[in-house]
């Protein structure tokens, strides 16, 4: 699972408490996730009205706008998926979703967490692609490019629901077991732990792989972007004219912006694992790792359309 377990101790001891018996930092914990889930949902669902209601008006919308809505999209089911179920354990509310809550639950947010990389790294090749140079090999790639937007964004809603689909399988109601060995609690939900090694090898390839191929996908776009936009900087330095021709145009302006969306993935994406190594290799499932992880999941649904805006 994304999150660390959470041992039987520390789940006992997370239990309700009133406004007049909780402490300052209790507030300040459960207000935080409260205001980072309701700024992700506002923001994401403006970036949606806005890039909707350009085809609404008989415009024709950029090819960037239907990749920005599928992001969009997928920041808002993220927050609701992963930030409400937070919200409800993190102001003691358990024992509230079923078998079948958790598991639909916990398949729908590891989905659009998939569908959010791979709608990133879409959009970050895709513009890598658009401004590149007016060449016969890239002439065609940007017409295949411009041509299969909206197939692109189909495949990576048709692929992140296949991929996983056997996620939910050990996932379940709570349970509360004296082996610790044989379960692992993570909020509202529990999971047993793979004993085969073979299927847990399977399992985390599975699991590892498209990010990895996403996250490549979207690295080596941002470095190619970078280094376009270097050497335009250094040609357009040595014109010296009237015109406005030294300036950025509008391509390379969103080109920055991508590039800035890119890397704030990246960031919160890395900074997210170490954390979640660690706590599997040193920490034992300390509560304080479990709501670090979560917040930083979901920093980037977030922060993305206050970047885009």
């Amino acid at each position: 699972q994304d999150n660390c377990s959470l041992t039987q101790k520390q789940q006992n001891s997370l239990t309700f408490q009133s406004p007049m018996t909780m402490t300052p930092g209790d507030l300040i914990l459960r207000l935080l996730f409260v205001l980072q889930t309701g700024i992700g949902v506002l923001g994401n669902t403006f970036l949606l009205l806005t890039y909707t209601s350009t085809a609404c008006t008989g415009q024709t919308p950029r090819p960037t706008h239907l990749i920005l809505t599928n992001l969009a999209v997928a920041n808002v089911f993220f927050l609701l998926f992963k930030g409400i179920p937070q919200i409800m354990f993190i102001w003691g509310v358990v024992h509230t979703l079923g078998n079948m809550g958790c598991k639909l639950v916990t398949y729908f947010h590891r989905m659009v967490r998939g569908l959010s990389l791979c709608t990133t790294g879409h959009l970050s090749s895709f513009q890598a692609i658009i401004i590149s140079p007016r060449t016969g090999g890239w002439m065609k790639l940007k017409d295949a490019a411009l041509k299969n937007v909206s197939f692109s964004c189909f495949l990576c809603w048709i692929s992140n629901l296949l991929i996983n689909l056997f996620v939910p399988v050990h996932v379940g109601a709570l349970q509360h077991s004296h082996n610790a060995t044989q379960i692992r609690n993570f909020g509202l939900c529990s999971s047993s732990k793979k004993h085969n090694t073979f299927y847990a090898v399977i399992y985390t390839i599975l699991m590892t792989f498209p990010d990895a191929v996403f996250m490549g996908l979207m690295l080596g776009a941002s470095v190619y972007m970078v280094l376009l936009l270097h050497r335009h900087r250094q040609r357009v330095r040595h014109i010296h004219t009237l015109s406005t021709s030294h300036r950025f145009s509008p391509e390379a302006k969103a080109t920055q912006t991508i590039l800035l969306l890119a890397t704030t993935f990246i960031f919160f994406y890395f900074v997210n694992s170490i954390f979640m190594i660690y706590d599997s290799a040193f920490a034992k499932s300390q509560l304080w790792l479990y709501h670090v992880t979560t917040f930083l999941s979901a920093c980037y649904p977030m922060v993305s359309p206050l970047i885009l805006m």
